[in-house]
């Protein structure tokens, strides 16, 4: 081990060379020391060359660390330009900096700062994956790293993949004995890959079992199976003589006068299970009729494994049962690890662990070149945040800044190789991110190899009060952080420390109510008196400390409101208050507590948004949104609370077809929608026309169970308007920007769905702030660390972790290796434990060490009822251990005597708060304004807005406003089939006429005609309808052969071109067809009466009644084709209009046409494509290129009825111009005749 002392660090005088580790007590100062350090660099202050931005490796551990570092090294070099120009300064270290530049290098040391600030955004400061990233794109060669990886965040798709081959490779060929074994604990391959995902990225854990051993074990289990199968047969008579013959406890083995005993009952299960069963044995009966669960009477002795043979064979087929699992997911993690490398590899991805390995492995590989490559390029290095470091990162800086010998190296390797150094800065104090990977046995083997090491000992964070607690808290313990390595040296605070204090002045009345003794000191510990005689629970004891936490919380805004509780001279905040907690489900009761009190809070944590209620009900809409004819699946999307329906409501949609109609046609709207907008519009269109936002925002209050027990947390959850509003949003920004990169909503709902599964906690995934108002700030521990707030609430630190179920597998270390225990062993048990209570005094010392002014910390004597009566669990705390408490004997009084030495300071106060005086206090009622909206007083303006051909015709008298009108006549049955009487059900053609009609077949028409090239038919057309049919529920063993022979008709009608030729569909090739264009029309001003006087004039239908439209038209063509040099419009109509070929005659489409303006929407369309072909063509002519409109009313085309079902029309030139023209020049309709001077653009997507 290494020897060295620590100094205190100067900064001004700190050597660069070698390797250094600096750690930095919690308030002291270490982003400041480092962009100190930065300024020395930059001006190669201490004898080195000076540096480029380029050339200072800073190194941390998240994006949002990176960008503050970024932020303050800026600054603090903007700082150092203006004192070298000769400004004064109050940063102490730069005017060192200042005074130890020669007076004729400050010319140049300013030329530098100000380089620095020109390329800082080129600096080499990165998050540890975004330094490998760097590294091996830029030194490809050297790594020998393909050029061209891709990198990515989200693997789960891949993983996803791994699992499923895996799944399907072995687990299909288990025999089926251990197959249902594997099955009864891991049902699924969704459930392997969750349970997986962590030992997967454990490249440098110890197993302690091989894959191979998983055969073996299976074997062997198999085998032993059998023989105790006829061992037991045979031997069963002489095993039960034995048991009858035991004094076991609580039963009567043999005898029935008293009931039938359950161990009996056992060992005739076993065997009727000998004799006739398969598979595995009952576990009962193995728990129960094993050596070691027999429970006999005060004096009886078990028998020997000799006298009981069998009863020693159920053990040991109990400990070859118990070792399967293990196995099995040790052999899951290779082979599936190996699936999963190959995957990336065949496509050349890369994620962030990834990085890591590579660029470890690189540097293995290629020996010393890629490190002195790296060593040249970045002579030092500054890695922040260095307790969260683990093996393969410390691995990877070590052996590119190990001592080198300058004689070894290139002449050109660095240009002062005495400056290669490696700074590295922490604090074991604050290694609370274990559940990420971090390692601090890795920190302290690190810290072991320094050649120097130094501290930062003077907090200027906290008040000199909080200060002096937190050093008595600590210092009580010889080792108070379960490790001789990681020691509490005490800290100072500067003078100015003692001026940080609050104030508070409350009335006489209130004092006497509310204040101890000791109300101002900084640590206020507040000691739950709880005396009931069957112990106090977690979540009882949880709900107390909420109470005292939101009354205290309560009284101090109450006196902030009355200019009674002032923070330098100002009055204290909502926002000036955070609750630190350790996770969503303490947040959640906190929440509920100041939302009793009108105290409104938000919660800040790092859990991901798929972790919430509101990501389990999107999946279900997104379900329901995919396959709306699917009932099932919509009545499960109406009862969720996103939705809102209740039972009454559901009842209503299963009984009335009215009511279920008018719910499948928005369905299907939504879903059409999905298709051609995507997820997020269609979900945010959902809430719009579920008033979405009124009814969340409505939800004030987070729902609380009241019959929680100790072992329900993850049922807590925040239930508030504000919370649930902003996760509905954010999930759907993540769905709307995956959806770009998979194929299809059933791809995108599968990778949602893993998620829930497996939440990969990124970034864009964690949970966001859902308001910014002057509200009390609730946050996890973990997204408090490097944070700090004028006052903290702590009120949950001393309720235990759950402890009685042991983790599987479990981890912890043996000496520094990291070990996976899947045998679950009684010393991993205990090792386990002990590093789960070490961490517990982390997060404690990182809670304690957030505060400026105050903090309360919570202290219950959680407790549970056993047989040998009441067990404490505080001692499996850190608080706990800090106060010496070390078994579960320990009582209220217990607590109070040991923290009466702490009481004894000033800067701590100890209250013992009865749980009967949880009042509850609200904030004065003159601080609670009632807002209400203005009325309004004036007209309603004209605003800018996106309308469409069915904004203007929805006012016309016969319009109906059902998605899908413009085709359909909703006053007809929307099956026709619906009418037959039942006698004559087997006498129904199937066939175009008896077709669903409606919104949903004609969506389902025009999607057909979407999936498949015309041209090919013959070999796409039948799939094409069959996916469509899936999608909208259609039956295929009825439907597919007549919409088969349907569809070919289609595609074979002639539609007529001149009086000589024809056009067939089934001629366009892909490169001549263009399907559902979108455009949009930009609109100065659009009258109705204009339009009408227009269309009027040209012999169209007209007679549209509309609001004014500024702004833009948008709408879709089903289909633009070219042919011959001129383009063509295509629409496809699903209109029932008869149930014979006669029914669609020209005459009877004209009448249609008219009847529904469809004329009007033709014509817009003939607009859109006059712009675009404009735009497109430079020697466009209207009556050269424009080919006209054809409206395709598929019931009625057939080649055997030519011009059945086909419409056609080419709007007259001047009347598209004048359109145009009207578009953007609206007060000249009386002058437009003839004028086609204007030319106007369209935008299409």
């Amino acid at each position: 081990m290494n020897t060295h002392t620590v100094s205190p660090l100067q900064p001004i005088s700190l050597p660069f060379n070698g390797s250094s580790l600096i750690e930095a007590s919690a308030g002291t100062g270490k982003t400041y020391t480092i962009s100190g350090l930065y300024l020395r660099l930059l001006l190669g202050h201490g004898g080195q060359s000076p540096l480029s931005c380029e050339q200072i490796l800073v190194v941390t551990f998240t994006n949002a660390a990176t960008q503050e570092l970024r932020d303050r090294i800026r600054k603090r070099i903007q700082q150092a330009f203006k004192r070298f120009i000769g400004l004064p300064t109050n940063d102490e270290f730069i005017e060192q900096l200042y005074q130890q530049t020669p007076e004729e290098e400050r010319s140049t040391a300013l030329k530098r700062f100000d380089l620095a600030l020109k390329t800082l955004d080129e600096a080499a400061i990165y998050t540890i994956h975004g330094f490998c990233q760097r590294v091996l794109s830029d030194m490809a060669f050297e790594s020998s790293l393909l050029f061209e990886s891709e990198f990515t965040l989200d693997d789960s798709e891949y993983l996803h993949h791994a699992v499923r081959d895996f799944w399907r490779e072995v687990c299909y060929s288990l025999s089926p004995t251990i197959a249902g074994l594997v099955s009864n604990h891991i049902a699924t391959p969704d459930l392997l890959a969750h349970k997986l995902r962590p030992l997967l990225g454990a490249a440098q854990a110890k197993l302690t079992i091989t894959p191979s051993q998983f055969i073996e074990l299976s074997e062997n289990l198999v085998s032993s199976i059998n023989r105790f199968k006829k061992s037991w047969i045979d031997e069963q008579a002489q095993t039960y003589e034995l048991l009858i013959s035991l004094p076991l406890n609580g039963v009567r083995f043999g005898k029935k006068a008293d009931g039938y005993p359950k161990l009996q009952l056992q060992f005739e299960q076993l065997s009727l299970w000998a004799e006739h069963g398969q598979g595995l044995p009952p576990s009962k009966a193995l728990e129960q009729l094993a050596l070691s669960g027999l429970k006999l009477n005060k004096g009886g002795e078990i028998p020997t494994k000799e006298q009981a043979p069998l009863l020693d064979q159920i053990e040991r087929l109990s400990s070859a049962i118990t070792e399967i699992i293990p196995a099995f997911l040790v052999r899951a993690q290779q082979g599936i690890k190996q699936r999963f490398n190959e995957q990336k590899q065949q496509r050349n991805l890369m994620t962030p662990d990834d990085l890591l390995v590579t660029l470890a492995n690189a540097i293995d590989t290629q020996g010393s070149q890629l490190s002195q490559a790296i060593a040249k390029r970045f002579p030092i290095a500054l890695i922040d945040e260095f307790q969260d470091t683990d093996p393969l990162q410390f691995k990877i800086f070590n052996q590119v800044y190990q001592p080198i010998d300058a004689n070894s190296l290139p002449s050109t390797a660095v240009s002062n190789t005495s400056a290669l150094g490696l700074l590295m800065i922490g604090d074991p104090k604050q290694a609370i991110y274990a559940f990420r990977g971090a390692d601090i046995y890795t920190y302290i083997a690190a810290r072991n190899q320094t050649q120097a090491r130094f501290n930062l000992a003077t907090n200027y964070r906290s008040s000199a009060g909080l200060v002096h607690a937190v050093n008595a808290i600590f210092n009580q313990h010889h080792d108070p952080f379960i490790n001789q390595a990681i020691p509490f040296d005490l800290v100072n605070t500067p003078p100015s420390a003692a001026n940080k204090v609050i104030i508070e002045s409350p009335s006489h009345q209130q004092a006497q109510a509310t204040q101890t003794e000791n109300n101002n000191a900084a640590l206020q510990i507040r000691l739950l008196a709880e005396h009931k005689e069957n112990g106090l629970n977690k979540t009882d004891a949880r709900q107390m400390l909420s109470d005292d936490a939101a009354n205290e919380i309560a009284r101090l805004l109450t006196l902030a409101a009355q200019g009674n509780c002032n923070i330098n001279g100002a009055a204290l905040r909502a926002k000036d208050i955070a609750v630190l907690v350790r996770d969503r489900n303490e947040a959640a009761v906190i929440k509920v507590a100041l939302t009793e009190r009108q105290i409104g809070a938000v919660f800040l944590s790092r859990d991901s948004v798929f972790n919430t209620n509101e990501a389990a009900e999107v999946a279900l809409l997104l379900h329901a949104l995919a396959a709306p004819k699917d009932e099932r699946k919509l009545r499960a999307a109406l009862a969720t609370q996103l939705f809102g329906y209740n039972a009454e409501q559901i009842h209503q949609f299963n009984q009335h077809e009215a009511v279920r109609q008018q719910l499948l046609d928005q369905f299907m709207q939504w879903h059409e929608l999905w298709l051609h907008r995507g997820v997020m519009p269609a979900l945010l269109r959902l809430a719009s026309d579920t008033h979405l936002v009124s009814r969340l925002l409505s939800q004030a209050e987070p729902a609380q169970n009241d019959s929680l027990t100790d072992d329900d947390d993850d049922n807590l959850t925040d239930n508030s308007g504000e919370r649930r509003l902003t996760d509905f949003r954010h999930l759907s920004e993540l769905l709307q920007q995956k959806a770009t990169e998979l194929d299809g909503s059933s791809a995108l709902i599968n990778w949602f769905e893993q998620q829930l599964i497996d939440a990969s906690g990124q970034d864009e995934q964690q949970l966001r702030l859902e308001s910014e108002q002057n509200l009390v700030q609730i946050v996890t521990i973990h997204k408090s660390k490097g944070l700090e707030y004028p006052v903290c609430f702590v009120p949950f630190i001393s309720l235990a972790r759950s402890s009685s179920r042991r983790p599987d597998p479990l981890l912890y270390h043996d000496d520094t290796q990291l070990v996976w225990d899947l045998n679950g062993t009684d010393e991993g048990w205990d090792k386990h434990k002990q590093e789960v209570l070490a961490e517990d005094l982390r997060l404690l010392y990182v809670a304690l060490t957030r505060p400026v002014y105050r903090c309360y910390m919570g202290i219950a004597n959680q407790s549970r009822q056993l047989k040998a009566g009441i067990s404490s669990q505080l001692y499996q705390t850190g608080i706990g251990y800090l106060l010496g408490i070390t078994d579960k004997s320990c009582t209220i009084e217990d607590i109070v005597n040991r923290t009466q030495a702490l009481a004894q300071l000033d800067c701590i106060d100890v209250s013992l708060i009865e749980a009967c005086a949880a009042t509850a206090l609200t904030i004065n009622a003159t601080n609670n304004i009632n807002y209400c909206a203005k009325p309004l007083t004036r007209g309603h303006s004209t605003p800018w807005r996106v309308g469409s051909y069915s904004g203007l015709v929805k006012h016309l008298p016969h319009e109906k406003t059902q998605p899908g009108a413009d085709d359909e006549d909703f006053s007809q049955e929307t099956n026709p089939l619906l009418n037959v009487e039942n006698d004559n059900v087997d006498a129904v053609e199937f066939n175009r006429f008896s077709f669903e009609r409606g919104a949903n077949a004609g969506s389902f028409m025009h999607l057909v005609m979407e999936l498949f090239d015309f041209t090919q038919a013959e070999t796409q057309l039948q799939d094409a309808i069959i996916n469509a049919m899936k999608q909208y529920g259609f039956d295929t063993d009825i439907w597919l052969a007549p919409l088969h022979e349907w569809y070919q008709q289609i595609l074979t009608t002639p539609l007529p071109l001149n009086e000589q030729h024809n056009i067939y569909l089934a001629n366009l090739a892909p490169q001549q067809v263009l399907v559902e264009m979108e455009f949009y029309l930009p609109l100065t001003q659009l009258k109705a009466n204009d339009l009408n006087q227009l269309l009027t004039q040209y012999g169209y239908e007209a007679g549209f009644s509309f609001d004014t439209l500024k702004g833009m038209l948008k709408g879709f063509i089903d289909l633009t084709f070219e042919y011959q040099g001129k383009y063509y419009i295509a629409d496809y109509k699903s209109n029932h209009l008869g149930d014979t070929f006669d029914a669609y005659h020209l005459g009877a489409l004209s009448k249609a046409i008219n009847s529904h303006r469809y004329n009007l929407q033709y014509i817009l369309y003939t607009l859109a494509l006059h712009r675009f072909l404009k735009l497109r063509l430079p020697q466009y002519q209207y009556h050269t290129h424009m080919g006209g409109s054809y409206y395709l009313f598929l019931r009625g085309m057939t080649p055997s009825h030519p011009g059945s079902g086909v419409f056609y029309d080419l709007p007259p030139q001047q009347l598209i111009e004048q359109l145009d023209a009207l578009f953007t020049t609206p007060d000249t309709i009386n002058s437009l005749v003839g004028n086609t001077s204007s030319v106007q653009g369209v935008s299409t997507c």
